[in-house]
This record gives C-alpha cells, structure tokens and sequence, in this order.
C-alpha cells in the first residue's frame, strides 16, 4: 500500500495551469501558472505567475501584469563583487533586468578612512557609481 501512495504523492502533473473563475471564462483572459527557466517572457493574462525552476535567488516567483509584463514578487537584488574604486565614475553589472530603484555603496575595506560615494544614472545592466580612489566596496543593487 505505501508504494503506490508514493507513486502517486504528486497530485496533479500538467505543462501549464489556467484557472478559470466560472466555466464559461475563456482560457485567452484567464490566470495561469507556468514555469521554466530564466525570465519569463510569454504575453499571459493579468494575475498570471510563473516559477522559475532555474535555481535564480531571490527572483524565482513572477505575477503578471499583463501585455507581457512581468514583474518579481520578491523584489530582486544583486549584491557585486568586491570592486576597488579609481575616482571615476565605474559601471558594475547587475542582473536585474531593469533599472535599479536603490543602489547601496557599502565599503568592504576603509583603507584611506574617507568613503564618498556619487551615484551615476543607472541602467537595465549596470549600476555607476563614483567612490574615492583605492576605497573598497560591494553594489547592492535593488529592483
């Protein structure tokens, strides 16, 4: 008896679901849920949420906004590796996607004891950030 209920332990194994709020609902306007890997990408319904089974962190859960839309429940962010800084404006990649609403500066190594941070304009792949020369320091870049 224990055999075959773990065979059968998952209830229910489908490419994609739709939820319909009465019978009659097209499938064209109603929710789903889907899954694979990477950004989704696929014009779903508003309300529609899509799982991504790629091992991404923090981002793995997405809800439709419709038109193709698609934003992290989970706000994402991207913390950089340890960048030393050259008094100049330096562009750091992030993998958001989009233009972050924060950039955090955070020193890892106040060699000189002064840490001044001018933010530049960020883009969908790259966070600027001008820091005093020799400084060290991590981007914390939030969606």
């Amino acid at each position: 008896m224990a055999d075959i209920a773990s065979r059968f332990r998952r209830a229910l194994s489908v490419v994609g679901i739709v939820i319909k709020g009465s019978a009659d609902e097209a499938d064209t306007t109603s929710p789903s849920i889907t899954s694979g890997a990477g950004v989704p990408t696929a014009t779903e319904p508003s309300g529609s949420f899509y799982i991504r089974n790629d091992g991404a962190v923090p981002t793995s859960l997405y809800r439709s906004a419709g038109s193709g839309t698609w934003a992290p429940v989970i706000p994402a962010y991207n913390l950089s590796a340890e960048i030393t800084a050259n008094g100049s404006a330096q562009s750091t990649a992030h993998t958001l996607g989009a233009v972050p609403s924060v950039v955090i500066a955070i020193p890892s190594d106040l060699t000189g004891g002064v840490f001044v941070v001018t933010y530049g304009t960020h883009t969908s792949t790259n966070s600027i950030a001008t820091v005093t020369t020799g400084e060290k320091y991590r981007l914390l870049s939030i969606r």
